[in-house]
């Protein structure tokens, strides 16, 4: 009887392990499936800009996103001097993949000579490494799905409230149903239907930043946003880092409103960086690739939206950017600033429980479960015919215990 309890023991022992070796290994599964991208805007082309340029240096990335206001018309001293030419080229000189935005200064509007979108376009165009067709006007208004083949993510982008001074002085405008309003949905929606697992929207003015400038863009669009549930939306143009709670319409929430709070717009308040996937949008500003930082505004009404922020009085707070690694089943973001700052967030399927993991486990477990039993079932009649033999030959048997002590 004691013998057939040990065997059952290491049964036992082996199932627990194989179990436990899967809860250890399975959120890693999707790791070579993913890639990692970073994010900011504001940029200069002075001490920050080099900095900024340094941390992405060694980020890692596949590529990066320069979501507006370039160079304010800074020199770099490159080539033949000209602000586009030369911020390019010294960007492109420390990491060579950014896909680039307009931000405000960056459409020959006031004040003149900061840049011009159209030039930065030619000095950084698309990047070709990406393999990934551009749909819409690259700089302006275009999305793109990455990578090329299966694509985990669409990258839409956009230029809400943007006058393009060098196009003849087009206002960028996305009312409810206007004709940028319903391209912007059908990317959106197109990207659901096709299976691509992320949305993510980027452009450089903010709504609901606390910072100085106000939501210059409208409601529309943001609204928009929420209604899709798309995962992240991506700003800059208030100079600090500023995490939202997860976002969206909800019954006590038709949508944001101009200077107002509303707590019924948050699904979860983000406090513990965990997000649940398709609960709703989070909006992260990042406007720290180069310039001052700004403040952040606690009695903006918009304050209530954020969970996290790094401003200018911030502990720590530094420029740099924010780095995401998306994978099919999570995206996990990290702050990379030259401060010790460090905020961190993840969008995952936190609502799956025990069993229902142990379930998805079992196509991997079970042979590591079976191997395992074999061993210790092959170990255990192993001693016992070994114990036996000894029996025959009129040896006493010997714990294992007992043989361990004497060793």
């Amino acid at each position: 009887m004691g013998s057939t309890r040990r065997a059952w023991g290491i049964v036992l022992l082996a199932v627990l392990v194989s179990v436990g070796a899967w809860f250890s290994v399975a959120p890693t599964r999707a790791d070579s499936n993913g890639f990692q991208f970073s994010v900011a805007g504001d940029f200069g082309a002075w001490a920050g800009f080099r900095d900024t340029l340094g941390t992405l240096n060694t980020s890692g990335s596949d590529f990066a996103l320069a979501i507006g206001d370039l160079s304010y018309g800074g020199f770099t001293g490159y080539a033949d001097n000209t602000t586009e030419y030369g911020w390019c080229a010294k960007f492109h000189r420390y990491f060579a993949n950014v896909a680039i935005l307009a931000g405000n200064h960056d459409t020959g509007a006031f004040p003149p000579g900061e840049g011009n979108i159209n030039n930065f376009t030619k000095y950084c165009p698309f990047p070709t490494a990406l393999h990934a067709p551009v749909f819409g006007d690259y700089g302006k208004q275009y999305y793109f799905d990455y990578p090329r083949t299966n694509p985990l993510a669409r990258f839409i982008f956009l230029s809400p409230d943007l006058v393009f001074v060098v196009d003849g002085g087009e206002h960028y405008t996305y009312t409810v149903n206007s004709t940028r309003y319903m391209w912007t949905q059908a990317a959106i929606d197109q990207a659901h239907a096709a299976g691509i697992p992320w949305v993510i929207v980027s452009f450089h003015k903010s709504c609901i930043a606390a910072g100085e400038h106000a939501c210059e863009t409208g409601t529309d669009i943001l609204n928009l946003l929420l209604s899709e549930k798309v995962d992240l939306i991506l700003n800059a143009h208030t100079h600090n880092y500023e995490r939202s709670n997860q976002l969206a319409l909800t019954g006590s929430c038709s949508g944001i409103q101009l200077h107002n709070y509303n707590p019924g717009c948050i699904v979860h308040d983000g406090a513990d960086g965990k997000y649940q996937r398709g609960g709703g949008s989070v909006l992260v500003v990042q406007g720290t690739g180069g310039r001052e930082l700004d403040a952040f505004n606690q009695a903006d009404p918009y304050s209530g939206y954020f969970a996290a922020h790094m401003a200018t009085d911030t502990p720590g707070a530094g420029n740099g950017v924010v780095t995401y690694k998306v994978y099919p089943d999570r995206i996990v973001a990290q702050t990379a600033f030259n401060g010790t700052y460090s905020d961190t967030f993840t969008v995952a399927d936190f609502s799956v429980g025990l069993v229902e993991r142990f379930i998805q486990a079992l196509p991997l477990a079970a042979p590591v479960a079976v191997g395992l039993i074999g061993l210790g079932v092959g170990g255990f009649l192993t001693w016992r015919v070994r114990a036996i033999g000894m029996r025959a030959i009129g040896m006493r048997s010997v714990s294992l215990k007992a043989r361990l002590l004497r060793l």
